[in-house]
C-alpha cells in the first residue's frame, strides 16, 4: 500500500496561477467568475461550486484546493474521484476547501476537489472542535463474549489492542445550540499507533433528518477494515456459533484507518434535507442527483450505504475486509460542471466492489461435529472443509446495494456581497492540514477530543501578525467551523529610552536536535521533532508555538509543518529525495528572527 494522505501545507499563491506540486503534493486553482447578479444591476444572494483537480497516480495519494473568491465564504464542500480512489480527508482551509484521495489501484485517476461558496457572510459556530473518531475496525454488535452457557471467545476485539475500538466503529457529531449541521468534515487517521495502516472509503458521510425535517446530527462511517480467522477455534458449544466470531490477528492495515470528524455548524432557516435513492450493482456503479425544493439554496450534501440486509435480521452478517466495498466516489456539488457554476443539486456516484453471489465472509461453519452435542471447532470460510462440515449460516451477497443521496436544503438570511470594482489578485493561504489523531499527554499518539493548536500563518522571518488581504487558516476566528482562538500579538519595540549600556537585541540562538542531519522522514506520517531557541540579551528559551516553526523546503516552496520548540508533526507528501529542514524563531520582544537547517530524507510511509 502507498503511504498516508495527511500532509501540512504552507506557502502563497494568486488566484492568477494553478500550482501542481510535485507527486505527493496538492494543486490550488484560482477561482473563477464575478459573482451573481439580479436583472436590476445589483448583487443576488447565491452558492456556486469552485473547483481544483489533479491526478491522482496508481496506488498514490494526492490533494487539491479550491477556494472561494474574496467576496464569498465557504459553506462547505466535497470531491470527485473519475476512475479508481476514494477521499481520505474533506476540510476546510480557510475559506476554501480540501480533499485528499487514496488510489489503491494499477491505474492513475483524478481528484477534483470542490468548495461551496456563498456570496454572503452567514454565521458560523466558531467554537466546534475535531472530536469523534470513526474508526475502520468493525465487529459483530451481537458477540458473545462471556460464558453464558454457549462458551467464551477470547481475541483481540475482547482483550487485544483493538477492544475498544471495535466498540466505537462510527461518528455521530452534532451541533449545539440552534445552529445547522451542513455537513460534517473529516481527516485521516490511524486507530493504534506503532502499527501499519492503509486508507479505506467512507460508507457513509450524511446528515440525518428527523420527521419535521430538523437537521439535529450526522453520521460517518468507514468501510470495515476487519477479517475473520480463517483457522479453527474451539468452542464449548456451537449452540449459539452465529454469536461467537473470532478475529484475526494480526489484521490487515487497513483495520487500523479512522478518520477524526468535526460538524459544520452555520445559522440558518427553514432547513430541511432532500433525499434520492438509487440501487448500485454488485460489482458496478451508480450515480443520483438530489436537488432542493423552490426557494432553498443547496447548502450541504452526503452519502450512505444503509445496507439493510446486512442489519435487519438477529443474524445477519456485517460486511468485512474480504467481502468487498461500497463506497462513493464522488459526493460533491453537481459535478463535471466548471468551475464557478450555479449550485443547483448535490451529485453522487456509488461504487460496489462486493462479488455478486459470493457468500460473506462470516459464513460461519463447524468442524466435526454433530447436532446432539454441539461441540467443535469454529472456522469462518465460503465453503466447508470436510464432508461433515455444518454450516450454521451462509448469506449471499446481494446483486445490488442501496445508496442514499441527500442534499441540505435551507433559506440564508444574509446580505448579498459583490466583488471591489478593481479588485487586486486574490491571495490564498496554502493552509495548514491539522493532525488527524492528536497526541494524549505523555506523546502516545492516540485519539484526542480537541484539535491540534493553530499554527501560525505568519512566515517566521516576519513579525507574526497575519498579513492583511490572506484568507483565513485554520484556528482563526473567522475560520469556518474550528475552535475561536485569538491571533498572536505583534512582537514589543524595543524601549528609546533604555540605558545606553544595554546590550542589543540580537537574533535567537536556534539548533536542532531531532532529526538529526541526513536522518529520515517518513512521508504521511507523524514523527518526532525537537529543537532549542534562546534569546539574546537574556537567554531566554522560546518555546511559544506563537513565535516559532518548522518547515521542509519542497519543489514548490516552503512547506509548514507545525510549531512549537518540539513535537509531533505530519511529513508532507513529497516525493523520496533530500530536503531542508528549517527550524525558525523569533524573539517576541525584540521581532527578530534565528534559524537552524538540516538536511533530511524523505522516504515511503507504508510499504
Amino acid at each position: 500500500m502507498g503511504s498516508g494522505v495527511l500532509a501540512k501545507l504552507g506557502g502563497v499563491i494568486t488566484a492568477k496561477t494553478a500550482a501542481v506540486a510535485a507527486a505527493g503534493a496538492l494543486v490550488v486553482s484560482g477561482a473563477v467568475g464575478v459573482g451573481v447578479w439580479a436583472v436590476n444591476g445589483g448583487p443576488q444572494l447565491a452558492v456556486v461550486q469552485r473547483s481544483a483537480s489533479v491526478s491522482v497516480a496508481a496506488r498514490g495519494e494526492q490533494a487539491a484546493i479550491a477556494p472561494c473568491q474574496a467576496h464569498e465564504k465557504a459553506l462547505g464542500g466535497g470531491y470527485a474521484i473519475t476512475g479508481t480512489g476514494f477521499a481520505t480527508s474533506s476540510l476546510f482551509v480557510g475559506d476554501a476547501w480540501l480533499a485528499a484521495a487514496y488510489n489503491p489501484d494499477d491505474a492513475p485517476a483524478t481528484l477534483t476537489s470542490y468548495a461551496l461558496c456563498i456570496n454572503a457572510k452567514p454565521e458560523f459556530r466558531g467554537d466546534v472542535g475535531w472530536s469523534q473518531t470513526a474508526h475502520a475496525f468493525h465487529d459483530r454488535p451481537d458477540k458473545l463474549t462471556g460464558d453464558m452457557g454457549a462458551g467464551a471467545t477470547h481475541d483481540l476485539t475482547t482483550d487485544g489492542p483493538f477492544r475498544d475500538a471495535s466498540r466505537y466503529p462510527w461518528a455521530s457529531p452534532s451541533c449545539p445550540g440552534d445552529f445547522t449541521m451542513l455537513g460534517t468534515e473529516f481527516r485521516a487517521g490511524r486507530t493504534l499507533t506503532g502499527r501499519g495502516v492503509a486508507p479505506v472509503p467512507l460508507d457513509s458521510l450524511t446528515t440525518h433528518s428527523d420527521i419535521t425535517g430538523a437537521t439535529p446530527g450526522a453520521m460517518v462511517d468507514l468501510n470495515p477494515g476487519t477479517r475473520l480467522s480463517t483457522a479453527g477455534f474451539r468452542l464449548r458449544t456451537s449452540e449459539y456459533i452465529e454469536h461467537q466470531t473470532r478475529i484475526e490477528d494480526p489484521q490487515p492495515p487497513e483495520a487500523n484507518f479512522a478518520v477524526t470528524v468535526r460538524p459544520i455548524c452555520v445559522r440558518l432557516k427553514d432547513v430541511s434535507v432532500a433525499r434520492a435513492k438509487v440501487a448500485v450493482p454488485a460489482g458496478g456503479t451508480a450515480s443520483t442527483a438530489v436537488s432542493c425544493p423552490k426557494g432553498k439554496l443547496v447548502v450541504g450534501g452526503g452519502f450512505q450505504f444503509p445496507a439493510e440486509n446486512e442489519v435487519t435480521p438477529s443474524v445477519a452478517p456485517t460486511r468485512f475486509f474480504g467481502d468487498g466495498w461500497l463506497y462513493a466516489p464522488a459526493d460533491a456539488p453537481t459535478a463535471d460542471e466548471p468551475s464557478g457554476r450555479k449550485v443547483t443539486a448535490w451529485h453522487v456516484t456509488g461504487r460496489n466492489r462486493q462479488k455478486a453471489g459470493a457468500d460473506y465472509q462470516n459464513t460461519v461453519w463447524i468442524e466435526h461435529s454433530d447436532a446432539e452435542t454441539s461441540t467443535g471447532n469454529g472456522y469462518f470460510d465460503t465453503h466447508a472443509h470436510g464432508p461433515d462440515d455444518q454450516v450454521l449460516r451462509a448469506l449471499a451477497v446481494p446483486d445490488s446495494q442501496e445508496m442514499v443521496a441527500s442534499a441540505v436544503c435551507a433559506r440564508i438570511d444574509a446580505t448579498p456581497t459583490e466583488p471591489a470594482k478593481a479588485p487586486s489578485p486574490q491571495a490564498v493561504v496554502r493552509p495548514e492540514l491539522p493532525h488527524a489523531l492528536d497526541p494524549l499527554p505523555g506523546g502516545t499518539g492516540g485519539p484526542s477530543a480537541s484539535p491540534s493548536a493553530p499554527t501560525p500563518g505568519a512566515s517566521p522571518t516576519t513579525s507574526p501578525t497575519a498579513s492583511p488581504g490572506t484568507s483565513p487558516t485554520p484556528g482563526s476566528p473567522n475560520s469556518p467551523g474550528t475552535p475561536t482562538t485569538g491571533g498572536p500579538s505583534r512582537p514589543a519595540t524595543p524601549s528609546q529610552g533604555s540605558s545606553p549600556t544595554r546590550q542589543q537585541p540580537q537574533a535567537p540562538t536556534v539548533s536542532i536536535q531531532q532529526p538529526g542531519a541526513g536522518g529520515q522522514l517518513r512521508r504521511g506520517c507523524e514523527e518526532s521533532f525537537a529543537g532549542t531557541a534562546r534569546t539574546h540579551p537574556g537567554n531566554q528559551p522560546v518555546t511559544d508555538p506563537q513565535y516559532t516553526s518548522w518547515r521542509i523546503t519542497g519543489p514548490n516552496g516552503p512547506v509548514t509543518l507545525g510549531a512549537g520548540a518540539s513535537g509531533r508533526f505530519l511529513v508532507p507528501l513529497l516525493p523520496d529525495g533530500t530536503y531542508k529542514l528549517v527550524f525558525s524563531a523569533t524573539d517576541p520582544a525584540a521581532g527578530l528572527t534565528g534559524s537552524a537547517e538540516v538536511s533530511v530524507k524523505i522516504v515511503g510511509c507504508l510499504r
